[in-house]
């Protein structure tokens, strides 16, 4: 269940006052307690002060619970709820015990605040129903290519109002996402929904990068990107569908998806299938080339340690290229530098590549294309 709040009007309008200062002096009741009940059950009331004592730790455990499922995070409304007062909180932010970080949100200890209670932080400073949205929740999700901002983004329902502060950038929205997942102490949009947000947001080459990543790495799958590009705003659909396109085209890199518009501009050059399946005549798999002309068996690598999953997946790529050569598959190696800077020596390179193949004859392995990702 998402954390409770307490209702906005038994809260005060603190904006444009001290923190500490907006708790108020109010002090707790120092009448009786109510009834107590003990094991034997015979109830009795507790005397006055021992009834404070015994409600303040009370309050006490309850916020460590609070700050303990939200790694030492809590906003002021889920202390109050606790049944903390406004009197003991407001000393304990006072003699610095407690910290408050961001506007009414409160950390139990002074540790720094890494990426996980970044959002938390955020989440707790937006509010009932916010959602932590875009490059963030790409990001969280495995989208290395979202990464890099330290902000946090937040969605909430339309007819709230919360404000950015900091680190935090909230944003309304009329498209709540349904999908959206519960992980400890957040809330984080669905992998469809934050893929295809970050893509629209983002534009240009990190549009292409974040939908090609999330494509590879199976975050997401091409229908439901394409179903979220069909319902999502226009704004920025743009760079969703492009990128979308080169993703359905088998492209798992911004290079990759280059290159194959330098092959298709190519007079000479036939189609050239991305990242397809090789296997020799007996069915044994082969290593799976970036691009592979299928009239000749001609392979294509874009090598590039950036673009590849780590060391062992670079270090496959590069052991790949012999294996080619065992099997009598011709290969032309470039590099994401050659792509971007000498497109035509790149095709030049290529179109020779595949006029010399045509002279031998072609090695008994097939070419399969790569399979759906829908």
């Amino acid at each position: 269940m998402r954390p409770e709040f307490v209702p906005p009007e038994r809260i005060p309008d603190t904006l444009g006052h001290s923190p500490v200062a907006a708790l108020g002096t109010a002090r707790s009741s120092t009448g009786l307690a109510g009834p107590i009940t003990s094991s034997t059950g015979r109830t009795f009331r507790l005397p006055a002060p021992v009834a404070a004592r015994h409600r303040s730790v009370v309050a006490q455990d309850r916020s460590e619970t609070v700050f303990g499922r939200q790694a030492g995070l809590a906003s002021i409304e889920q202390l109050l709820a606790s049944g903390l007062t406004r009197e003991a909180l407001r000393s304990r932010l006072t003699r610095r015990v407690w910290r408050m970080i961001l506007p009414r949100v409160v950390s139990a200890d002074a540790r720094p605040l890494d990426g996980g209670r970044r959002m938390i932080a955020g989440q707790l400073l937006a509010g009932e129903g916010a959602v932590i949205a875009s490059t963030t929740a790409a990001a969280w999700h495995g989208v290395r290519a979202a990464a890099g901002s330290r902000d946090v983004l937040v969605d909430v329902p339309n007819e709230r109002h919360p404000r950015s502060h900091a680190f935090v950038v909230v944003r309304r929205t009329r498209r709540p996402d349904p999908q959206s997942i519960h992980a400890p102490a957040l809330w984080i949009a669905s992998a469809p929904r934050s893929v295809a947000d970050a893509a629209r947001e983002s534009g240009g080459d990190r549009a292409r990068a974040i939908v090609l990543e999330a494509v590879q790495r199976h975050v997401v799958t091409l229908a439901e990107l394409r179903h979220q590009l069909e319902i999502g705003p226009r704004p920025g659909s743009r760079s969703l569908r492009t990128a979308l396109g080169e993703a359905e085209a088998g492209a798992w890199s911004i290079p990759e998806a280059d290159l194959m518009r330098i092959v298709r501009a190519s007079r000479v050059l036939p189609p050239m299938r991305a990242n397809p399946i090789l296997t020799t005549s007996a069915g044994r798999r082969l290593p799976r080339p970036d691009g592979c002309f299928d009239d000749v068996a001609l392979a294509v690598q874009v090598h590039s340690q950036r673009h590849h999953a780590g060391e062992l997946d670079w270090e496959a790529t590069v052991s790949a290229d012999g294996v080619f050569a065992e099997h009598g598959i011709a290969l032309v190696a470039v590099t994401p530098r050659q792509i971007a800077t000498d497109p035509e020596g790149v095709a030049s390179r290529i179109e020779r590549a595949h006029a010399q193949a045509r002279r031998r004859p072609r090695p008994a392995v097939v070419v399969l294309p790569i399979p759906s990702a829908s």
